[in-house]
């Protein structure tokens, strides 16, 4: 992989678009090699920041993809080059469009009981030559954490999409890497609640102002206020304050 890497806040991030993380995902999928990916944003990085064990097991994944338009204001300011903002409603149309012309199988896992089910019978609808292979709750009420290795045993999907939150779901791809059979392990947070309707998409004008973040808040006030209203002027704070070193250094 040749993507160009830079580091936020001790996050080792990737250079990378949309088009070019699906490139990436079906070559390493065509060559059936065994990779994981994830996400960062934010809140990510404010979490990496204050838990060093979920810090390293970012920096010990194979790619991570920038899933914020905060990321990205923080990587140009601290100097990095070519960060984009990829996020999940957008990839999973264009992983699904291309996975259909080369058969590609994919398990759904995470989300509340029912969630992963429906939201694999949406792609379904979509794209009916795409091979789902699987699915199940994050919380292994419907089928134990066995039964669902098994089942990915199994049928041996070549990309296991992992929707828990953070960092329960990178914890759980460790703890369980060489069990799981699949060739691509790919966090993919909240993506099952906004394909099963659970969750409502951004307004579009909201996302291109930069102002995602506040709806989200609107819409669920008591999960999210604290990430966003606290979060958001902690991770400013950091990030300005590392840039303002390094002016100082530089003097």
């Amino acid at each position: 992989m040749d993507h160009q890497s830079n580091e936020i806040l001790g996050v080792r991030v990737h250079a990378i678009d949309q088009k070019g993380l699906i490139d990436q995902v079906l070559t390493w999928v065509r060559h059936s090699e065994q990779r994981t990916l994830t996400y960062a944003n934010a809140h990510c990085l404010n979490l990496a920041v204050e838990d060093a064990s979920y810090r390293e097991l970012l920096n010990q994944t194979d790619l991570v993809y920038v899933d914020g338009i905060g990321a990205v204001w923080a990587g140009r300011l601290l100097g990095c080059q070519g960060l984009h903002k990829v996020t999940g409603r957008k990839w999973i149309d264009a992983l699904c469009r291309r996975g259909e012309d080369e058969a590609l199988r994919l398990y759904l896992l995470g989300g509340k009981p029912g969630i992963a089910e429906q939201a694999s019978k949406v792609l379904e609808q979509r794209y009916p030559r795409l091979r789902l292979c699987g699915s199940s709750d994050g919380f292994f009420q419907t089928k134990t954490e066995a039964q669902v290795l098994t089942e990915i045993s199994e049928s041996h999907p070549q990309v296991l999409l992992v929707g828990m939150d953070i960092p329960a779901k990178e914890r759980w791809v460790a703890q369980n890497r060489a069990k799981i059979k699949a060739d691509i392990c790919w966090s993919a947070g909240a993506l099952f609640d906004y394909l099963a309707g659970v969750e409502k998409p951004v307004p579009g004008w909201l996302e291109r102002i930069g102002l995602e973040w506040a709806w989200r808040m609107k819409e669920d006030p008591k999960g999210k206020w604290k990430r966003y209203a606290i979060g958001i002027p902690r991770f400013t704070a950091r990030v300005i304050a590392i840039w303002y070193t390094r002016r100082l250094i530089k003097r």
